[in-house]
């Protein structure tokens, strides 16, 4: 499966960012990554945007960390701001880039990138 990385590319490939939040996935979506986490495939190809769109760039390749899981956007812990890259002063100004509701149930997958 694959992953893009459009806004935090930059610190993916440092390895600052393990984690990511997707409010925008469907159920089925998230399904697809709790089963791959559940039948054991943990490497997942990483990409700085879709691969179909002109310039894309695979990169290297991450692994699950833990089992993907659903949490609601305003119970995302301080710390996280680092993980999902430390773009953002606050979690409150993360959420406002989400363009969703605080309350919205999100998938959370937690990723390690895998050194070449």
């Amino acid at each position: 499966m694959i992953l893009s990385f459009a806004w935090t590319w930059d610190q993916y490939l440092s390895g600052k960012k393990t984690c990511t939040r997707r409010p925008k996935w469907s159920q089925k979506t998230m399904f697809k990554w709790q089963r791959a986490w559940d039948e054991g495939r943990l490497r997942h190809q990483a990409w700085n945007h879709i691969p179909f769109v002109k310039g894309a760039e695979r990169g290297p390749d991450f692994d699950m960390t833990c089992r993907p899981y659903w949490e609601r956007l305003c119970d995302m812990p301080v710390a996280d701001l680092e993980a999902e890259g430390g773009l953002w002063a606050t979690v409150d100004e993360f959420i406002a880039l989400q363009g969703v509701h605080p309350e919205t149930l999100t998938p959370v997958l937690r990723f390690e990138k895998v050194e070449e």
